[in-house]
């Protein structure tokens, strides 16, 4: 099986393992174990350790800190007391140093190699890291073990001494390593996660380049391309899988399906749990594919619906635009016409004046008195023509002006209609008002006369006062302050009580209209 085909990327979320719980995340996006093994190859979680292994106790941990620091401390500084030396006194004899300077060839070497170190480490605390940096700092440890063992002459002659020479310098760079490795698991920091490490490259050169060109060609970390790449195998590995199934005649999801899976799907480090949660994993991808296209074509059909709207709004507008500009255009055009004939029936008026003058004096040979009245003629009939002329201009002008009115005279005459409608409803409800002013002073007077026939007391003409006004509205429409103007009193006590005297005598019947009072008949008796 190979893994270089490569069909639609798909990432498949359930691959990416959520933390376990009290499993420490990260905040950049990359996960902080040194190991640049996915986490999703191997079945065994960071928040499952604590319950099948022993934990380390904190005063533990701290002292074994303590001793390797102080190890690594002490290992570096014999290293480069020893590197000094060597370097040194090579560097004069060996390297052609002068004596003065041979000291200073000695510290750039192992200073740098520590100053690389220190920065590779400070920049992966503040999320920059840069490679290259390690890359000079090994390359300067091989240097420095190179100028050590070359110190005593040729290294095939003496390989003891080149070894035992080249021996601090590598304890001291895998120290170090060790360190920074500890700093980046407990900060969390980025470190080489975003690198392809170097096994990689001879497990797996041919994907491993093409990861490389990715991430270089897009800017893209090591991380995304690699989960990427897994996903994009498991999907082939996936794809091949149904086709050996259609192959071999079996039924997708029947236990003998089933069973070549883990197998099918070792080599991406999938769990047998994992690779037989597979299938439901595909078929809920693709559900969700599917429900997303939909939501997709309905946002289209509705933004095309929209489109169309908004056009058919535009097609309108225009319309009604050109509509208005005809009818200016026919109303400027019969106003132009109309001038113009007046113009030209001026013209023709005033050459016959003209005409007829000139015939007058080529004939005129009786007198000066009948020349001098054909003259006055001709002149008078001149100006005749050119009155004519004008009224039909004005005429002309009064025909614009009335057609351009016309729609405000409909309107004005609209608008007096149902001013007029409105005075006649307005009308008809001050006589309807009027008779029901009536009608209630009419029943107010039998009323009256009706409490005057019965001898009715004070108190009870004022409940028969507050009653009408009850009936007259609505109970809750009856305020206690309007009772108490309408009675003549000024406590609201009096009032509320008048009114609950009122309400009483409604339930037994009171009928200021048919006249029934049920208090009348006892009092006539």
């Amino acid at each position: 099986m190979t893994t270089t085909i490569e069909p639609p990327a798909v990432v498949l979320a359930p691959f990416i393992r959520e933390p376990a719980e009290g499993e420490r995340t990260t905040a950049s996006g990359t996960r902080p174990e040194a190991s640049t093994t996915s986490s999703d190859a191997s079945g065994t979680h960071l928040g499952d350790a604590p319950e099948h292994m022993p934990v380390v106790s904190r005063r533990v941990k701290i002292g074994l800190g303590i001793a390797a620091i102080v190890g690594g401390c002490v290992m570096g500084a014999i290293g480069f007391y020893l590197s000094f030396g060597n370097l040194s006194a090579a560097g004069h004899t060996v390297f052609g140093f002068s004596e003065s300077d041979a000291p200073y060839f000695a510290v750039g070497v192992d200073v740098g190699i520590l100053t690389c170190l220190l920065l590779d480490l400070f920049m992966a605390t503040i999320r920059t890291s840069w490679p290259l940096l390690r890359l000079l700092a090994h390359g300067m440890t091989a240097a420095s073990i190179y100028f050590n063992a070359a110190a005593f002459g040729s290294i095939r002659d003496h390989v003891d001494k080149a070894l035992s020479h080249g021996l601090m310098p590598v304890l001291f760079v895998i120290g170090v390593e060790a360190g920074r490795r500890i700093l980046v698991h407990q900060a969390a920091l980025p470190a080489d996660h975003d690198t392809i490490p170097g096994h990689r490259w001879i497990l797996a050169g041919r994907t491993t380049w093409r990861m490389f060109r990715l991430m270089k060609i897009w800017g893209l970390p090591y991380s995304e391309v690699m989960e990427r790449e897994r996903a994009r195998a498991i999907h082939t590995a996936w794809t091949e899988y149904k086709a050996e199934l259609v192959k071999a005649g079996l039924e997708e999801g029947s236990e003998e399906a089933l069973a070549r899976l883990p197998k099918k799907l070792e080599p991406f480090g999938l769990t047998v749990d994992e690779a037989l949660a597979l299938p439901d994993q595909m078929a809920r991808e693709e559900l969700r594919r599917k429900q997303e296209k939909e939501r997709q074509d309905r946002e289209l059909e509705r933004d095309r619906e929209r489109g169309e709207h908004q056009a058919e709004t535009e097609r309108l507008a225009h319309r009604k635009e050109m509509a208005t500009l005809n009818a200016d255009l026919s109303a400027t055009e019969g106003v132009a016409g109309a001038r113009a004939r007046g113009a030209i029936a001026e013209a023709e008026a005033l050459a016959d004046a003209q005409a007829r003058a000139a015939s007058d004096l080529s004939e005129a040979t009786e007198s000066a008195e009948a020349a001098e009245a054909r003259k006055r003629a001709a002149e008078a009939t001149a100006e005749a023509a050119e009155a004519d002329a004008r009224a039909a201009e004005a005429d002309a002008d009064r025909t614009a002006a009335l057609a351009k009115s016309e729609t405000e005279k409909a309107r004005v005459l609209e608008a007096r209609r149902r001013v007029a409608e409105a005075d006649k409803g307005a009308a008809e409800a001050t006589k309807r008002a009027a008779e029901a002013r009536l009608q209630t002073a009419e029943i107010a007077r039998r009323a009256a006369d009706a409490e005057d026939a019965a001898a009715f007391t004070p108190r009870q003409r004022r409940v028969r006062v507050v009653a009408r006004m009850i009936l007259a509205k609505k109970p809750e429409d009856v305020m206690l302050e309007d009772i108490a103007v309408a009675i003549g009193v000024t406590s609201s006590s009096t009032a509320s009580t008048t009114k609950a005297d009122a309400l009483a005598l409604i339930e037994a019947g009171y009928d200021p209209v048919s006249g029934y009072d049920p208090e009348a008949p006892s009092r006539m008796q």
